[in-house]
């Protein structure tokens, strides 16, 4: 019998590319978010997962797309992760006006935590959408699912992972040691930002896995969010769907540091995060810091935009992961 480490409500939201008018593929999603809901009340996490899909589970010969990494994003209340999700629209000098939309709802169910084998497992099954269609194979996302799931040492770099790293306590650093990678012993590993997870596909039985998900779940109850307001084509028929909510619109601030931006500090990340993909729209990584500057003085970036490039530090960059991070270190 497994032995479970944390239960609840697992939902998958997409977020389409700055000011994209039609979804039609996965070329036209720039991120894919995993939000965790333990039903012990404990911190709601929002996930980042890496190229977009999630891990294929491969039979026989493993492939490499049988394994991709996923980082917390933002560990908070439901009122912030709601804020985080929400759309954005904001003033650019020489741009004009640019819209993030809302991430897009596109699958919602429960989830288990648990060992089994030597190793930790993440396993899922959907509630909604009944029988998923194209928005949930383009994403990587099944009707259940099992993955081997560990956790990156933060003081040891690994190729095509994030530079980030989280502000783990003492106790679970210790966990570490010398290990690249360490199974989830403790949820509270997954509750600080920036902490890096491996994902490898293992099984779309949850027979397989010896354990059986049941119950159900409510994004829009959970996360506060208005159903009326938000686009459920995706949730409720698989059906990949355009942003459709009015974004508030801000005003640009001449100090970065400052606030007003629509749900405080995460909301001001994903906020820059936009604008930086925005600037930087066609760069070819591997990178340095000069291309970076080119690339965004080629698509005309706001000034604001550029001066945040001229401050972060020169070294080469792998991915977007990368460059977020490095915007993070000077604002």
């Amino acid at each position: 019998m497994a032995d479970y480490l944390e239960q609840g409500e697992i939902y998958f939201f997409y977020r389409p590319k700055v000011n994209v008018e039609k979804v039609q593929s996965l070329d036209d999603v720039q991120r894919l978010h995993v939000v965790l809901a333990p039903k012990d009340g404990a911190k709601i996490r929002l996930f980042l997962v890496g190229k977009k899909r999630l891990p294929e589970i491969s039979r026989g010969k493993p492939k490499s797309t049988a394994r991709e990494w996923m980082m917390n994003d933002l560990s908070g209340k439901p009122q912030e992760i709601g804020k985080a999700l929400a759309p954005l629209e904001y003033d650019t000098k020489t741009r004009g006006e640019q819209e993030q939309g809302e991430a897009i709802p596109a699958g919602e169910g429960r989830y288990a935590i648990f060992e089994r084998d030597g190793s930790s497992r993440l396993a899922y099954r959907l509630t909604s959408p009944d029988k998923p269609g194209k928005a949930q194979r383009e994403l990587g996302i099944l009707p259940q699912a099992s993955y081997i799931i560990s956790v990156r040492n933060p003081a040891i770099d690994v190729p095509g992972f994030p530079h980030a790293k989280p502000d783990f306590p003492k106790r679970l650093e210790e966990k570490f040691a010398d290990k690249r990678w360490i199974d989830i012993d403790d949820p509270k590993l997954l509750d600080y930002e920036k902490a890096q997870l491996l994902l490898i596909g293992a099984h779309d039985d949850l027979g397989e896995e010896g354990i059986e998900i049941t119950g159900s779940a409510n994004l829009f109850k959970t996360l506060g969010l208005n159903e009326r307001e938000w686009p459920t084509d995706a949730l409720e028929g698989g059906k990949l769907a355009e942003p459709q909510m009015q974004a508030e619109t801000l005003e640009p601030k001449r100090d970065r540091t400052k606030g007003g931006e629509r749900g405080g500090q995460a909301a001001r990340r994903t906020a820059s995060a936009a604008g930086i993909a925005q600037a930087l729209k066609g760069v070819e990584f591997p990178c340095d810091s000069q291309a970076l500057l080119e690339q965004a003085r080629a698509n005309n970036a706001p000034q604001e935009v550029v001066e945040v490039l001229q401050e972060i530090p020169s070294r080469k960059f792998e991915t977007m992961a990368d460059v977020q991070k490095a915007v993070g270190e000077v604002r």
